[in-house]
């Protein structure tokens, strides 16, 4: 399993968007509780979610 976090400047493309405020401040207070960068709970996020969707599209898939 590769290491997640940051990875070296320049080495992957910045993903910029904008989340509504109160979902922003809880997830900085999370991240923060965890002593972990918003960057890192975003990228474990991101894993999660890929993760749940394959789960979903290989129950889905006929003849499982």
């Amino acid at each position: 399993m590769a290491t997640m976090g940051r990875p070296a400047t320049g080495q992957t493309k910045v993903m910029g968007f904008r989340p509504p405020k109160p979902l922003r401040d809880e997830f900085e207070a999370l991240a923060k509780a965890e002593d972990r960068s918003p960057s890192n709970a975003l990228v474990e996020a991101m894993h999660d979610w890929i993760n749940k969707k394959r789960r979903e599209r290989a129950a889905s898939e006929p003849g499982e």
